[in-house]
């Protein structure tokens, strides 16, 4: 061999590498890999490829003693190999037990299975080596053997460490059952876990309902079908009293009353239904019934058990009635799968866990339910517990301190003051409304500006008083007209006839009466015409906002409010609107304070920090619709100037205010409770 042969070829820590990285890749592929036939084929794949051997076969044992190839990688040499390998009875075949009843790994040459050396024409390069170590199961007990077929021509160090590898990949196949075998505990111990997770919750509560309710969600979880329902019975019919995911449900809805058909027959004839499509060997009555319930639920499987509560066993010491106790029909379970086809065999474990811990929560439910008088009892009990057994020194504090608040709303005075809303306005303002119809077409002032009186602030136009004005004038024309008319022919002399003189005479009376109207009428119009301009009554400020936005050709009536003008820099005062119920202890407290003015504490919305005192006078007899409907007295509240100056820059025209008004002392309970008394005599007593 050539120096650049033995360059080309790796060298011994470069192949202790490579097999080191092989070994660990196939451990890494032994914890995470599911599929066991793509393990095994990568497994071989890779001695075959790491080994340079001819192939590699993996052989398992059934109870038979006969070896079967369950996966291979690579060719066999030759023909002969194939002839050894596929002989189920044969030396290789024996060979194979052999390794797996002593366990221990083995090298065999090919001429040693034919029992003579190769003829002289025959080549020495059919003959081959094989090597076998043996595979253990999760369980530890050998179950097959992992084969390789190398070159005969190795050294025998070399076989022997071939053999050591092999005896490390075989190990690989244990480690994967052991893998699998943990994911499996994991699996059944989550398994547990829900069960565990059942139980308590079933018998958690001995309430009826409550334990229908919590049987119907676990078991639905627990199962993982698409639906649970519960029934108790009631001595006649069954009752569906919980299903799953659902807080309320209607009892006269159809698949709930149809169900209910159902559950009754399954626990009268003291038998479970396994339905999964088809209801043959059942009686016509139950198919009915079943087969209508399909119908309109649309489930596949359809599983009914009666829960029956099993007769109380005696100890044998103990005097055994003679009547024979029979199970006590309790109620039923029914399980639903609406889109697959689910057999007793897939879920029996879980359903018997499901069904034996059922029936002893509700037994115990209604054992607990028969009590007489149950509600009673438990608050009594309850009472007992909390008051008395372990807590009798706090029940006694707890009662002299409950004495002692007693007497304090009883005997301790407070001042009694009506909350009641405000609204805070100068003393002097004006809302201007206009005095005839028309179009505004001129507004002469801005928000939050100032005006004297007599200001003009707006202008209006009204085509049709125009008009009217310019009829009555025509009309006034034409009557003069008409007067001259008539005065010239009775000064003319020319009319002889006393009653045509006399008709005349009365036209021309008439017609100037009718022009002394007209002239009225005109000056009427001629003073409506002035009306057009509006003026500001008094001195203040507009605090309309934005009128030029607001009325630049806006269509007013009479009735219209257009604009307010306040006098900011004048007093103030407080406007309360006072509710009904309130105004009998505000009279009250004028009738025992002689009629004199009572105090009043408010807060203005615009600087809730600072608290002001005014006085109220009397309350006007009349009350007034409030904004939300109900109405309401007002009273105004008389304020000190002097309290307002270091507010003016924060002083609002309709801004918000909240006001006590002070109604002389009462008890601390009738302070708290006056509402509350109010109500009953009213709503309750009346």
């Amino acid at each position: 061999m050539s120096s650049g042969q033995h360059q080309n070829e790796p060298s011994q820590d470069a192949i202790r590498q490579e097999v080191r990285r092989t070994i660990h890749q196939l451990n890494e592929m032994a914890r995470t890999e599911k599929d066991f036939d793509h393990f095994c084929d990568t497994v071989l794949s890779k001695v075959v490829k790491i080994t340079g051997a001819h192939g590699a076969l993996l052989w398992q044992v059934n109870g038979e003693r006969r070896p079967t190839v369950t996966h291979r990688s690579g060719t066999p040499p030759n023909k002969s190999a194939i002839e050894v390998l596929s002989q189920p009875e044969g030396q290789h075949a024996q060979a194979v037990i052999e390794v797996v009843e002593k366990q221990l790994p083995m090298g065999l040459a090919s001429e040693a299975l034919s029992n003579q050396p190769p003829g002289p024409h025959e080549s020495r390069d059919e003959s081959f080596l094989m090597l076998f170590s043996p595979i253990f199961n999760r369980t530890k007990s050998c179950c097959g053997t992992l084969e390789l077929l190398q070159r005969a021509d190795i050294t025998p160090q070399a076989q022997e460490g071939y053999l050591r590898f092999l005896s490390q990949i075989s190990s690989l196949f244990q480690r994967w059952h052991e893998q699998q075998d943990l994911e499996k505990l994991s699996v059944n111990a989550d398994t547990w876990g829900a069960r565990l997770e059942f139980i308590n919750e079933s018998h958690r509560s001995i309430d009826r309902k409550e334990t229908c309710y919590s049987i119907a969600n676990e078991a639905r979880r627990l199962l993982n079908c698409d639906r649970v329902s519960v029934g108790t019975w009631n001595g006649r019919r069954c009752k569906i009293e919980a299903i799953s995911s659902q807080d309320r449900f209607d009892n006269r809805a159809n698949v709930v009353r149809l169900l209910s058909n159902v559950a009754t027959a399954s626990v009268s004839a003291d038998s479970q239904f396994w339905i999964t499509g088809s209801t043959e060997g059942l009686a016509p009555e139950v198919a009915t019934k079943i087969n209508e319930y399909l119908d309109e639920s649309h489930c596949r499987t359809l599983a009914v058990i009666p829960l029956m509560a099993k007769p109380t066993e005696t100890a044998d010491l103990e005097m055994q009635s003679h009547r024979k106790q029979q199970t006590q029909k309790l109620g039923v379970i029914c399980f639903e799968y609406f889109d697959a086809d689910v057999t007793e065999t897939e879920i029996e474990e879980n359903r018997n866990l499901i069904v034996g811990q059922s029936q002893l929560a509700l037994e115990n439910a209604r054992k607990h339910g028969e009590i007489f008088l149950l509600p009673v009892w438990k608050r009594l009990g309850w009472l007992q517990q909390l008051l008395f057994r372990d807590h009798f020194r706090k029940t006694m504090v707890g009662l002299a301190c409950l004495a002692v608040v007693v007497l304090a709303m009883m005997f301790w005075p407070k001042e009694l003051k009506m909350k009641v809303a405000g609204v805070m306005h100068p003393t002097v303002r004006r809302t201007i409304y206009p005095q005839t119809d028309g179009i505004i077409t001129n507004v002469l002032i801005g928000e939050r500006e100032k005006v004297s009186a007599g200001q003009k602030l707006m202008v209006l136009d009204n085509p049709d008083l125009e008009v009217q004005i310019s009829i009555q004038e025509y009309e006034i024309k034409r009557i003069n007209e008409d007067i001259a008319h008539a005065t010239n022919q009775l000064s003319s002399g020319r009319i002889r006839d006393k009653v045509e003189k006399s008709e005349l005479s009365m036209s021309a009376t008439h017609l100037r009466k009718k022009l002394a109207t007209m002239l009225e009428q005109l000056e009427l119009l001629k003073l409506k015409r002035t009306y057009q301009v509006i003026s500001s009554p008094i001195d203040g400020t507009v605090i309309t906002p934005q009128p030029k936005r607001r009325y630049k050709d806006f269509p007013v009536a009479p009735n219209h409010a257009l604009l307010e003008v306040v006098d900011l820099d004048g007093t103030w005062q407080l406007e309360l609107k006072i509710p009904p119920a309130k105004v009998v202890y505000i009279d009250e407290a004028f009738s025992a304070n002689n009629g004199k003015p009572l105090d009043v504490e408010f807060k203005i919305n615009t600087n809730p920090n600072l608290t002001l005192k005014g006085t109220v006078s009397d309350i006007l007899p009349r009350a007034v619709p409030s904004e939300t409907g109900p109405p309401e007295f007002r009273a105004v509240v008389d304020i000190a100037p002097e309290q307002l100056e270091e507010l003016k820059a924060e002083l609002r025209s309709g801004a918000g205010a909240t006001a006590k008004i002070l109604c002389g002392k009462k008890s601390l309970g009738f302070n708290c409770f006056y509402q509350v008394y109010d109500f009953l005599r009213t709503k309750i007593f009346f």
